[in-house]
């Protein structure tokens, strides 16, 4: 949509000179868009204190009792934006409480997994098949 609108700008402007002009002043809302996406999602932290775990993103926190995890399955997940703490389309699924879940995407899985587990061995760990 960005891209016909600048192509919409050049082709009215008087000149080429003009054209680009207002194609980069066009772009430059497009850019500090992305990089505040880029940073908001970036900057997620996971923290594992006593027994909970600490999800924190510049917008939001969230704090989860790890006794009450029940599953954490790791797939290919498309997901709503008010549960997903995930930047990664590859992602882990926790699901904790009767039915409440989130997606997270540490740098180390495996880990992270195996700390969960550690405090709270009754967690099931499950994989899509080829991931």
């Amino acid at each position: 949509m960005w891209c016909i609108f600048d192509v919409i700008i050049f082709i009215a402007a008087p000149t080429i000179l003009w054209g680009l002009f207002a194609v980069l002043w066009s772009g430059a809302p497009l850019l500090a868009v992305v990089l505040l996406a880029r940073y908001i999602w970036g900057n997620v932290t996971y923290a594992i204190d006593d027994d909970v775990l600490r999800i924190s993103t510049p917008l939001k926190s969230l704090a989860i009792n790890i006794d009450n995890i029940k599953k954490i399955r790791r797939g290919k997940f498309w997901v709503e934006s008010g549960r997903n703490y995930s930047a990664t389309y590859i992602k882990l699924r926790i699901i904790y409480d009767r039915n409440s879940y989130i997606y997270v995407s540490p740098e180390d899985e495996e880990l992270f997994v195996d700390t969960l587990q550690a405090i709270n061995p009754n967690i099931e760990y499950s994989s899509e098949r080829g991931l």
